[in-house]
């Protein structure tokens, strides 16, 4: 089965359009995009019309978006997680679209008798929007926080409400918490993870300078479960720094294939078959190793 996978895509029409194109040429069955599918600011660069702009977004662009993609290329799956900056990601499934499947937190069996299970959380971040954002377990540093930060409120009003993000992430729960919750598959070794957060201290975590900001628990969680796969994002421009989109710990291999800077804005993305992904796995950019 022929897969195509991305990331932090961030609302960017072109580059939707040069995944439509890759779908085709390709010949993808199934595309997974590992979050932050929205845009981060509405064009005031106020965020209480964040909300609103992504409603638009999707209703104007993204559903049909999703709806051509099926009707004009093999793709006849096509599976999404939100990423930190989604606060509009439920908008998304108020109407059913065929062949859309939200995976936050929820297993899918695919034809060929693989799994794919999505996670969205990330370990905090320095940016106000927290509504995929979790304490990574209670020893993780935090960076600082920036109060007022925001939440979406649950009515169809699309607005954001003011939290205080100490107390907020504190009364939410852990990713570490969350993972032990996920949907067991029957095999690792024939399951996908499409989680929006790279493993903690890897190629695929490293922001600029060297840091690493990915997830321990998403780590361990990897360490122990051993599945064949596991699809990242978040972090934009991890490859670029670190020289490598992948990453295999222990048995699993990890890859982040990272995303647009603001000098180069070229669709990152991976394809590959998934009973050989090895042999098959290929950057549209980066060299295969």
């Amino acid at each position: 089965m022929k897969a195509l996978y991305t990331s932090d895509l961030h609302g960017e029409v072109p580059l939707y359009q040069e995944l439509l194109s890759l779908a085709g040429s390709f010949g993808a069955d199934v595309v997974a995009i590992g979050g932050d599918l929205l845009p981060s600011f509405a064009p005031s660069r106020k965020y209480e019309d964040m909300v609103s702009h992504q409603r638009t977004f999707i209703s104007r662009f993204l559903l049909p978006f999703f709806i051509k993609m099926t009707e004009m290329t093999a793709a006849r799956e096509i599976f999404v997680i939100p990423g930190n900056w989604d606060l509009g990601y439920p908008r998304l499934f108020e109407k059913p679209v065929e062949g859309l499947t939200d995976l936050c937190q929820r297993s899918y069996r695919l034809k060929n008798g693989y799994e794919i299970i999505g996670y969205p959380f990330v370990p905090p971040t320095p940016f106000r929007p927290k509504d995929f954002e979790k304490m990574d377990d209670p020893e993780s540093p935090w960076p600082p926080q920036k109060n007022p930060s925001y939440v979406r409120s649950s009515d169809h009003e699309d607005r954001l409400i003011p939290i205080d993000p100490q107390i907020y992430l504190r009364q939410h729960g852990t990713i570490g918490e969350d993972l032990n919750q996920l949907p067991q598959p029957q095999d690792p070794r024939r399951t996908i993870y499409v989680m929006h957060s790279p493993p903690f201290g890897t190629k695929l975590d490293q922001i600029v300078g060297g840091a690493s900001v990915g997830s321990r628990s998403i780590r361990r969680f990897i360490e122990r479960n051993e599945p064949l796969l596991t699809l990242h994002g978040h972090i934009h421009e991890a490859p670029e720094v670190s020289g490598s989109y992948l990453e295999r710990i222990g048995k699993t291999l990890c890859v982040n294939p990272g995303q647009f800077t603001d000098a180069k804005r070229e669709l990152h993305a991976v394809t590959f078959e998934t009973e050989s992904i090895e042999e098959t796995l290929r950057h549209t950019l980066l060299p295969s190793r």
